[in-house]
């Protein structure tokens, strides 16, 4: 979910993890650039190298796949599931989106956390030095020595081919190595994690005047140059992410681009059919469920910004006619994930296929104006 501090967005994108650290957690995003990078997937099943072929993208103003529809008696919910990585160069038509928002009395945001730190604007910029270094493993040791030798000798053999990543990369934390090749391999095959669903909604919702609904649990770090530091002499227990987010970049490059066709021109089957494994929670747990995370109390932020979630959803229901959220797909089609809790809890839950045809349908996106297929 996505990390927030002060009033900017850091992703929860695990793949970026030390953003959450360096904007997240030490609350300098408000001096640092933040990017919006969602959770990065693996595929359920990995069974053979794929040549790193470069995405090509036919795609003109894709509409993307229908919206969930979540009800109770006369009040709707709808819920719009986005996926990243898309093609680079795709452009993505919003009307469905713009349509929901003009009439929408409530729109509720994603789940995320807030960290910040209790210190000012210019503590934080004096701060910033004692970031150097975080990302790097303790007592300047090397990949070598901390990675068991299969996992090392399948980092040296995907290096060679994935030229471009950083040659201090020999001396990060495992997790932001493989985070420097992952985004490495999307760039070779032409793809992008801009969220260009988010940029679109922030317009919509700005020419409409309509506030967002926040859906976020907030941690206050009281002592962030202390947190640094013991974040700098941690040793994560990263192994399990760094090989899970190998996997991807191995194999799974293929099927992030065909889930990325599926998105674009709406197959809902396909989507449910590609509905990825993750390296997310192996990823977040080692930083978020270790010691160190334990001690900051951020092993149950998520949980609680989740449960948040879910409370203004109900509320939304219970009060609003019509009602929106961008989700994550895997939040939406997960059987962990929020909306299952929706219909966990009795609310009747529809996909873009199982609506009846005499139900009030989301509004439809024109037609893209060429082939929407992602190659």
């Amino acid at each position: 979910m996505p990390v927030r501090s002060g009033c900017r967005r850091v992703s929860r994108k695990v793949m970026h993890i030390h953003r959450y650290v360096l904007a997240g957690l030490l609350a300098a995003s408000s001096v640092a650039t933040a990017q919006s990078r969602p959770a990065v997937s693996l595929p359920a099943a990995a069974t053979s190298a794929e040549p790193p072929a470069v995405l090509e993208s036919t795609i003109v103003r894709a509409p993307g796949p229908g919206l969930w529809r979540v009800t109770r008696g006369e009040n709707t919910l709808w819920v719009f599931g986005r996926v990243s990585p898309l093609p680079a160069g795709m452009v993505w038509n919003p009307a469905r989106i713009r349509s929901i928002v003009a009439s929408a009395d409530a729109v509720i945001a994603e789940p995320s956390v807030m960290v910040g730190a209790d210190m000012g604007f210019f503590a934080k910029l004096a701060l910033l030095p004692s970031l150097i270094g975080v990302r790097d493993l303790p007592d300047n040791r090397s990949l070598r020595e901390v990675l068991p030798p299969a996992s090392y000798a399948r980092w040296a053999r995907l290096k060679a081919q994935h030229r471009g990543i950083d040659g201090s990369s020999e001396h990060w934390r495992p997790m932001f190595a493989a985070s420097a090749m992952y985004d490495q391999a999307l760039r070779e095959r032409g793809l992008s994690q801009k969220n260009v669903v988010g940029a679109e909604l922030g317009d919509a919702l700005k020419a409409r005047g309509l506030k967002i609904t926040p859906a976020s649990a907030t941690l206050t770090i009281a002592e962030p140059r202390k947190a640094v530091r013991e974040f700098k002499a941690t040793q994560l227990a990263d192994v399990r992410c760094f090989d899970r987010v190998l996997d991807q970049v191995e194999y799974g490059m293929g099927t992030l681009a065909e889930r990325a066709d599926a998105w674009a021109t709406g197959d809902v089957a396909a989507l449910r059919r590609l509905q990825p494994a993750s390296a997310r929670h192996e990823c977040e747990d080692a930083v978020l469920s270790g010691s160190f995370g334990q001690k900051y109390g951020l092993d149950t932020l998520q949980a609680k910004a989740r449960a948040r979630w879910i409370a203004a959803a109900e509320a939304s229901l219970s009060s609003h006619h019509v009602a929106l959220s961008v989700l994550p797909m895997d939040e939406v089609l997960a059987a962990d994930g929020v909306v299952a809790a929706l219909a966990a809890k009795g609310y009747l839950v529809q996909a873009p296929d199982e609506q009846p045809s005499n139900a009030p349908a989301a509004p439809v996106a024109a037609a893209p104006s060429s082939a929407t297929t992602v190659r």
